[in-house]
């Protein structure tokens, strides 16, 4: 798969069974929590996300949480560790591989803010009540992306929905330490309503240079696209549908760690 962002070219080869889906466009049987929105031809938008007071308590108890679970994995570090340099004691993908194990499906309950409070913003943005629930398994859940420069850490273009416990729903991006243009998540605007026909795919989960990730993967799309890589500043959030295709965000900064904390709410 060949894609460019910003002047950058971007490839990986993912192998599996590839499909070329039909003319069902995802989005008409599912809830489309961006519809009526004044983003919705886009997918998705950028919003900020709490009053000054409160992001100062959310950045300074995700700083704690993030490096308590990194202490965990087994790294010496304390708190001031400065979080975009975690690649230079994560050296090699097995010791990020154990550090994920700790920074994945962490209940909502370590959030670092109650999470009624971003339920509160993100229902009031897309007008309309939602709660990080998942009704298909009843998960309460976030997690930290951590995408080290230059490394394979990212997933591929996919979208969401073509897990079966992802439908229905909202992503939110909310950045943590080294987001920026070079760095932060990507995704092609409007994509959330193509028909599953103008994209090729592997069936299953896609290996690509050895990983192997849950997300079938983007191997081809019909037509001209355009990808973007929108950045959110401090105190701002990505919000964008699960129905968009996204991902393959390679981090093309030299020196700075991506980190990010995904989470989904759904329609109460």
């Amino acid at each position: 798969m060949k894609y460019s962002v910003q002047g950058h070219d971007y490839t990986y080869d993912a192998k599996g069974e590839r499909m070329w889906g039909d003319d069902t466009v995802l989005l008409n049987t599912g809830v489309d929590l961006t519809a009526n929105m004044p983003w919705h031809p886009e997918g998705y938008t950028i919003e900020k996300l709490f009053d000054d007071s409160l992001y100062k308590d959310f950045k300074e108890n995700t700083d704690i949480l993030l490096i308590d679970r990194w202490r965990q994995a087994g790294f010496p570090i304390d708190i001031g560790f400065p979080l975009d340099t975690y690649h230079t004691v994560a050296k090699d993908f097995e010791t990020h591989l154990r550090a994920v194990e700790k920074t994945k499906l962490l209940p909502i309950e370590d959030f670092p803010i109650p999470i009624r409070l971003l339920e509160e913003k993100i229902s009031a943005i897309c007008k309309t009540p939602l709660v990080c629930k998942n009704p298909f398994d009843q998960q309460s859940v976030f997690h930290f992306r951590v995408i080290r420069p230059s490394k394979t850490d990212n997933n591929p273009l996919h979208r969401d929905v073509w897990l079966e416990d992802y439908d229905n729903c909202i992503n939110l991006y909310i950045p943590i330490a080294g987001s920026n243009e070079l760095t932060s998540l990507m995704l092609i605007p409007g994509s959330h309503t193509w028909a599953e026909s103008k994209i090729e795919r592997t069936v299953s989960g896609a290996e690509i240079n050895g990983v192997k990730y849950n997300v079938p993967a983007v191997t081809d799309i019909k037509d001209n696209f355009t990808m973007l890589r929108p950045s959110p500043g401090e105190n701002e959030v990505l919000i964008f549908s699960p129905y968009l295709i996204h991902g393959g965000a390679i981090n093309s900064s030299v020196n700075q760690t991506r980190i990010s904390i995904e989470i989904r709410l759904w329609k109460l």
